[in-house]
C-alpha cells in the first residue's frame, strides 16, 4: 500500500458546478432505477446505469440552452487575462492579396504602385509584399504580387469600396490580368 503513486488534483481548477450536476443525475438515476427495479438490486443497478448515460449524453451533446455547465463548456479554458486590450491584441490580421498574373499594358500601368499605395495608406492597411521578385514552384507564378495587411476584415472591405482603391483597380482591370482576394490570417 505505502508504493501506490499520488495522483495530484488542482482542486482550484475543478469546475464544481459541472460536478454538481452530474451528482444530480447520479442521484435521480439511482433513485428512479431502484424506484422502478421493484428491489431487485441488479436490475436496479442496471436500469440506474442506463438512466444517467442516457441523462448525461442528453445534457452534453444537445444543445438545452440553459445556463449551466456541460461536457463542451467544461473543457473550455479561461482566459488567464480578460483585458478587452489584450485580446484585441490576439486578433487575427486580415491580408489583401493582389497577384497580377501579366501586365498586359505596361504605360497604362505605370501609376498603378503608387495609387494602390496610397489608397491602402489612406485606408489604415500596410503592405508587407510588393514586389515582382517571385520564384514558381508549382503552376505558373504570378508576374507581381502585393499583400496587404489590415487590422480587420471591415476595414480591408472599406479600402476595396473607397474612391482612390477604386481608382487603382480601375487602371489594374485595364492594364493587367489580375485577380484581388482578402485572407484571414493566424493570430499574432
Amino acid at each position: 500500500m505505502q508504493n501506490l503513486p499520488t495522483i495530484d488534483i488542482d482542486l482550484a481548477n475543478v469546475n464544481w458546478l459541472y460536478v454538481t450536476v452530474l451528482a444530480i443525475f447520479v442521484f435521480f438515476s439511482a433513485i428512479i432505477g431502484t424506484l422502478l427495479s421493484f428491489k431487485h438490486v441488479f436490475y436496479g443497478a442496471v436500469l440506474s446505469a442506463l438512466l444517467f448515460a442516457t441523462a448525461f449524453v442528453f445534457w452534453n451533446y444537445y444543445p438545452h440552452g440553459l445556463p449551466l455547465p456541460t461536457l463542451m463548456t467544461a473543457q473550455q479554458q479561461v482566459p488567464a487575462n480578460s483585458d478587452p486590450t489584450v485580446r484585441a491584441h490576439a486578433k487575427s490580421p486580415v491580408y489583401v492579396v493582389i497577384a497580377i498574373q501579366k501586365i498586359t499594358d505596361p504605360e497604362a500601368y505605370k501609376p498603378l504602385p503608387e495609387k494602390g499605395k496610397a489608397a491602402a495608406e489612406a485606408a489604415g492597411g500596410h503592405y508587407i509584399i510588393r514586389t515582382g521578385n517571385i520564384t514558381g514552384l508549382d503552376g505558373v507564378a504570378p508576374e507581381r504580387l502585393a499583400l496587404i495587411e489590415f487590422d480587420s476584415i471591415e476595414k480591408a472591405q472599406t479600402w476595396y469600396k473607397s474612391a482612390a482603391q477604386k481608382d487603382a483597380d480601375t487602371i489594374r482591370a485595364k492594364s493587367t490580368d489580375s485577380l484581388a482576394f482578402i485572407v484571414e490570417g493566424l493570430g499574432k
